[in-house]
């Protein structure tokens, strides 16, 4: 049976994967803090991905909170930690894992309403979230692993039922404040959950595939386009817009960073098309039917 070590397996992402994995045959393995699973101790881990087909890491803090010094902090080391801690892990194997996966975001490419970003862009954002995805990839790309395949997904925003950002916001829009965000003008990419593990899948049987990967939905679209569709979907027949003065406090009083809603995302997966991938969720409508109905 071949083997998925699942690293940081415990969310969102995570545990869909497991779900999915397991109803196709795979032997899966989490790799976390909760007792009952395989800990980031070197030997466990260590024996974890030992002779696997794939190991993805997902570790890491979530950035949905006050990006104060502390968690500014966490944010960081966590995902650099674990990277380390499987680079190290995959070096010491014996029969070292087919590929690694590793988590990555769209925070690396800058803020735009009009300039799509693919994999070629050279021109990348600065700021916190940016270094730390730099940082990120730069821990990742450094072990030299001739055994091993290493993919960095750049990842967008991913919809999901059981998690994510789609479930507050199809319960704003039920309620009547589904609206657009600030101008709505700034751009939505997206993934539907489905596509994120049938990614995951094409890159195990696609062994040409490595280095960074945009992990996104092939059309994206501006918010307000986004918050009509969300609005369709649950049958609301109207949103109250939420200017941007009101995202900012209520961002606040949430514990989280306005920019999350406010910075625009636009991303395409040019890789992922030129090298033969078919979404299954390539645009909104059907994505969210398949998750709203």
């Amino acid at each position: 049976m071949k083997k998925v070590v699942i690293a940081g397996g415990t969310g969102f992402i995570g545990t869909y994967l497991a779900t999915r994995f397991r109803e196709i045959g795979f032997k899966v393995v989490i790799v976390s803090r909760n007792p009952e699973h395989v800990s980031w101790m070197s030997n466990d881990l260590q024996q974890a991905v030992e002779g696997s087909e794939l190991v993805i890491n997902l570790a890491g803090k979530s950035i949905n909170c006050r990006h104060n010094a502390a968690n500014r902090k966490a944010i960081l080391e966590s995902r650099i930690k674990s990277t380390k801690l499987i680079g190290e892990a995959i070096t010491a194997c014996s029969e070292p894992p087919k590929l690694w996966v590793n988590a990555s975001a769209s925070a690396i490419y800058k803020a735009s309403e009009e300039k799509a970003m693919t994999e070629d862009e050279t021109d990348l954002a600065t700021g916190f979230m940016a270094d730390v995805v730099s940082e990120w990839e730069s821990t990742f790309f450094e072990f030299e692993l001739p055994g091993t395949r290493q993919v960095a997904l750049r990842t967008s925003v991913v919809l999901g039922k059981n998690g994510g950002a789609l479930k507050p916001l199809a319960l704003l829009s039920r309620l009547g404040l589904g609206g657009k965000q600030a101008d709505g003008t700034q751009i939505f990419s997206w993934l539907h959950i489905e596509d994120y593990f049938k990614i995951v899948q094409f890159l195990i049987k696609e062994t040409s595939i490595q280095g960074v990967i945009n992990c996104t939905a092939p059309n994206p679209l501006t918010n307000n386009d986004f918050m009509n569709s969300l609005r369709n979907t649950v049958s609301a027949f109207f949103g109250i817009p939420a200017p941007r003065f009101a995202i900012i406090i209520g961002a606040r009083l949430m514990g989280t960073e306005s920019k999350l809603l406010l910075d625009s995302s636009f991303l395409l997966p040019k890789r992922l098309l030129e090298c033969g991938y078919k979404f299954a969720f390539p645009n909104i409508d059907k994505a969210l039917v398949d998750l709203l109905k």
